[in-house]
């Protein structure tokens, strides 16, 4: 069985205790492990927890530590021991292929060590070993003993291609890539390179950016290493087709995933390389996402086939040897994007619009989570510059580094019953009321305060509980599909149930969170929701970006709530609705920018009845109220 461990990045969500039980228990605000796995569901349970983790703080124990191959091993003991590295060195150097012949492994081999290999194939000794280290599973442990070799590492994430079973005669070209007529250059090269035709190269370095164009043009090819500062690129077509490259592409059709396409076609983009591209095909032109895509780097060709069904190719640009693909990139600071809660989408979706903003920054990923504990785990560990978030989350970063200046999402819970007779929650005394997540996340706090505080007894109602996490898509399908009669919901799928419902003129009531908080808190207002987290960093060292995104946002904000119909237009690919469903739930959601010395006061207040009702564990200080200040 494996053990566990908890160290001190833990940040008290929980979420380990409520995958394994029987394994976490939280001390001090700290999950820690009082019960190693004894059998193979409490295993399975505590290594789902290690993988949920956001803070990434639980990690197996090693009962013994790896030790990496190193300059002063012997090569023959090693080969011995691990013989895969026979065939595997010659393709980092074909003067390894010499260790193939016994007389050598029984010769040379058997007094050589890893640093006298460097010498003979005119490898660097770092190369070697992170190569090594990296087909036997244990490079981590080589950086960690030996930091200084990491420069090195990036020469062996290169693909060395397939062995060369073609004419190699020709003379090889020098190639120098130091300015991008160069890169078009060989571009031109690449593409007009005829059936079973053959090139050579010769560089001083690999350019990653060329790779990729000869995969992308689906080429063979064989880089070998002469010396340590000399390079052999062979590159042959074994292409015999007429179709285009285009019709090559993968195709996303988003008329037929049941998932999230926002999230595939953004994952798509981002792992393709220069001259690779795919296929889009929906009902209409989408003109929001091909102004995204496009903003990524990419070119795109729009053919409409037939009535409701459009073809968007999206071929991802060339780039110069530094990555970028025009000159301003450099100038504009590189930001990653994420959202966990679908009720910021119009307001994102309207921000990719933004000239202004585009102008300011490059989005390098759009991140769209289902998983939340995901989403935190990116803010925490910060790979997410600007985050939409839940206001709670904000409780759960008082230690780290990141600032929230803004929520625009107020009132957002609703009970909705297909008992038509429902007027308040005291109706609801004895009958089911199925709750997403788990009971002690807030949304389930927060409905037995308002229960209480409204006359009622907990004792007296029936709950049932969702995932630990996500959004309540099963539990939302089954309201609507007559299998629940009672549930919470948020937006949006609170107006998504409700637009079902009259479609098929089910009748239903609705029970609103805010109402019933403002009975209980007279003249509180609006309850706050979800805003935006920014990195530290980014509000350090960029504070005009800062300044830019948050004036956008406040116009974006502005645009949705007078220009609802077009908002929804906007943005229900991106939610997976109808047109209709994201337009209700754009007339029922409350936006509404707040920053400064009133979200302040505003969240402080929340705060204070969260925890006079017990509803959360914080310490209201002022660490905690400067996330809400820049």
């Amino acid at each position: 069985m494996k053990k566990y461990k908890v160290d001190q990045k833990c940040i008290n969500c929980k979420a380990c205790v409520r995958v394994a039980p029987g394994v976490y228990d939280i001390k001090n605000q700290k999950a820690f492990v009082y019960n190693q796995p004894t059998n193979e569901n409490e295993e399975d349970l505590a290594q789902k927890a290690l993988e949920i983790c956001p803070v990434k703080a639980i990690s197996v124990l090693l009962e013994e530590t790896k030790k990496p191959i190193i300059a002063s091993d012997n090569v023959k003991e090693v080969i011995k021991k691990y013989p895969i590295l026979n065939s595997k060195l010659s393709k980092l150097s074909k003067k390894f292929k010499r260790l193939s012949n016994p007389i050598m492994l029984n010769t040379f081999a058997k007094f050589a060590t890893f640093k006298d290999a460097a010498k003979m194939t005119g490898l660097s000794v770092c190369e070697i070993l992170h190569f090594v280290n990296k087909e036997l599973g244990m490079e981590e442990e080589l950086l960690k003993s030996f930091p200084n070799c990491i420069e090195n590492k990036k020469m062996i994430d290169i693909d060395y291609g397939v062995d060369i079973s073609w004419d190699n005669s020709s003379p090889a070209i020098e190639l120098k890539l130091d300015e991008e007529k160069d890169f078009e250059k060989v571009i031109d090269i690449l593409k007009t390179l005829k059936y079973k035709n053959s090139i050579k190269f010769t560089m001083s370095d690999i350019n990653a950016p060329f790779i990729s164009l000869i995969k992308g043009y689906k080429l063979l090819y064989n880089i070998e290493k002469i010396n340590i500062k000399k390079y052999l690129i062979s590159i042959y077509n074994n292409n015999n087709h007429n179709s285009s490259i285009k019709d090559q592409y993968e195709i996303l059709d988003v008329r037929e995933m049941k998932e999230d396409p926002f999230d595939i076609i953004l994952k798509k983009a981002y792992e393709l390389n220069p001259g690779e591209g795919f296929i889009l095909i929906q009902t209409f032109v989408p003109h929001p996402l091909i102004n995204m895509i496009s903003e990524l780097g990419f070119d795109y060709e729009i053919d409409t086939k037939r009535n409701f069904e459009v073809w968007v190719y999206f071929t991802k640009k060339a780039i110069n040897i530094e990555g970028n693909s025009d000159a301003n990139a450099n100038k504009r600071p590189s930001v990653t994007i994420q959202s966990a809660t679908p009720v910021g989408y119009p307001i994102i979706m309207r921000l990719l619009q933004s000239e202004k903003l585009n102008k300011a920054i490059k989005i390098v990923d759009l991140k769209i989570w289902e998983e939340t504990e995901k989403h935190l785990g990116w803010i925490v560990n910060k790979k997410a510059d600007i985050s939409f978030s839940a206001l709670i989350t904000a409780s759960k970063l008082t230690n780290f580094d990141v600032k929230m200046p803004v929520v625009f999402v107020w009132d957002n819970f609703s009970i909705l019953s297909r008992i038509k007779t429902v007027e308040s929650l005291n109706d609801l005394a004895g009958k089911v009321i199925h709750i997403p997540l788990f009971e002690d996340a807030p949304p389930a706090k927060i409905t037995k305060y308002l229960i209480e505080n409204s006359g009622g007894n907990v004792d007296d109602y029936i709950f049932e509980y969702g995932k630990p996490f996500g959004r309540p898509a099963k539990m939302y399908r089954d309201f609507v599909d007559g299998k629940i009669e009672t549930l919470l919901l948020r937006e949006p799928e609170a107006s998504f149930a409700i637009n079902n419902l009259k479609k098929l003129n089910i009748e239903y009531s609705e029970i609103s969170y805010g109402k019933i908080w403002n009975d209980i808190n007279k003249g509180f207002g609006l309850f706050p929701n979800a805003g935006v987290v920014l990195k530290g960093e980014l509000v350090r060292e960029h504070p005009e970006i800062v300044k830019i995104f948050t004036e956008e946002l406040k116009e974006a904000i502005n645009w949705v709530n007078a220009n609802k119909k077009l908002a929804s237009d906007l943005a229900f690919d991106m939610m997976r609705a109808k047109s209709d469903d994201v337009e209700l739930f754009l007339n029922r959601v409350t936006y509404e920018y707040v920053d400064g010395d009133e979200l302040v006061d505003k969240v402080k207040q929340f705060y204070e009845i969260l925890l006079e009702s017990n509803i959360v564990q914080i310490d209201i200080n002022d660490e905690l109220l400067n996330i809400f200040k820049i």
